[in-house]
């Protein structure tokens, strides 16, 4: 446990990881994502994104998200609220918190889990401490997932 941690996962050290380009390209490739949900003009994956999410009020194109691990219930509450067509990326290092028991679980459309811990763009090379998940609703799963494992790039 480092200091600026505290033992928590949900802080501000990793609020700035982004997300691999291999994997949004991935699945952008599927679904044409044309909005970023939290992000800034220096890491979005979309031409539109937003730096004030919870000022969004209806996003009415397929939407990504990677969000702030400080802010996750918040911009998970939002997103299940605006987002008709949409897929997050969170980690998954325990199903019995809050965030997943309330808001993710009951709210998703599917859920991908990763047989193995992302390497986020930021964290220095060390990835996530715990493994990734992809969580969809209005979309079918991905079809480069369904079936088969990941394969690590």
């Amino acid at each position: 446990m480092t200091p600026e941690t505290n033992g928590k996962g949900n802080n501000s050290v990793r609020d700035e990881w982004e997300t691999p380009g291999w994997l949004f390209d991935l699945l952008t490739d599927q679904y044409g994502f044309e909005f970023d949900c939290c992000a800034k003009k220096n890491n979005t994956k979309c031409y539109n994104y937003s730096s004030d999410f919870e000022a969004i009020k209806l996003i009415q194109s397929v939407a990504w998200m990677n969000p702030p691990f400080s802010k996750a219930q918040k911009m998970f509450t939002h997103f299940f609220k605006v987002v008709n067509e949409g897929i997050a990326i969170y980690r998954c290092d325990n199903l019995e918190t809050y965030l997943w028991q309330q808001t993710i679980l009951p709210s998703a459309s599917w859920i991908f889990l990763f047989g193995y811990r992302i390497n986020y763009k930021g964290s220095d090379g060390s990835g996530a401490r715990f493994p990734s998940a992809l969580i969809g609703t209005g979309l079918p799963s991905p079809k480069l997932l369904e079936g088969t494992p990941m394969k690590k790039y």
